[in-house]
């Protein structure tokens, strides 16, 4: 027979070993809380040919790599060049699960000037448990015209705060 004191024990214990997968969430479960370290790429074509180009300057792709450092929350600069930029920012997601993503890049070939839409994104499990802080995710986008000449990058977030422009630079 177990004494009152050794029931309470295995209560404690048993409660212990249920809130363990909760906690693992809760310190950034599988990834620490880190964003990814993959790269992600989007590219957008014409393949209809249908605006008329044949110089290969409606093509566009981009290469987005999280970075850890992010020190102006729902912000982005760019460093324009004449057929590809790079785009630094920094994303706002709702809890610890949350990642920047490179949703999409698209060039205006008739002005040359290229959307960059990078959002927030929960990319946690069904059954994951993330802890509800609010997170700011650092990322770089390189952008490439595909041999075309870029007058301008518009930059579009799309997380916690919303969609909005936060960057437009032209030549």
């Amino acid at each position: 027979m177990y004494s009152s004191e050794d029931m309470r024990r295995r209560k404690v214990l048993a409660g212990a070993a249920a809130a363990l997968p909760l906690l693992a969430g809760c310190t950034g479960g599988s990834n620490g809380g880190s964003p990814p370290t993959d790269e992600t790429e989007t590219a957008t074509d014409d393949p209809d040919g249908t605006d008329g180009s044949t110089d290969g300057s409606d093509l566009v792709s981009g290469t987005l790599a999280p970075r850890e450092e992010c020190s102006n929350p729902g912000e982005a600069t760019v460093d324009l060049g004449d057929g590809s930029a790079t785009v630094r920012g920094c994303v706002v997601g709702r809890n610890a699960c949350y990642v920047p993503r490179l949703k999409s890049v698209d060039l205006d070939s008739e002005t040359g000037v290229a959307t960059v839409v990078v959002a927030a994104v929960d990319e946690s499990d069904e059954h994951e448990a993330c802890a509800e802080v609010i997170v700011n995710r650092g990322y770089e986008v390189r952008v490439d015209a595909g041999g075309g000449t870029l007058t301008g990058v518009e930059v579009v977030h799309d997380d916690m705060e919303g969609r909005r422009v936060v960057a437009d630079v032209t030549r």
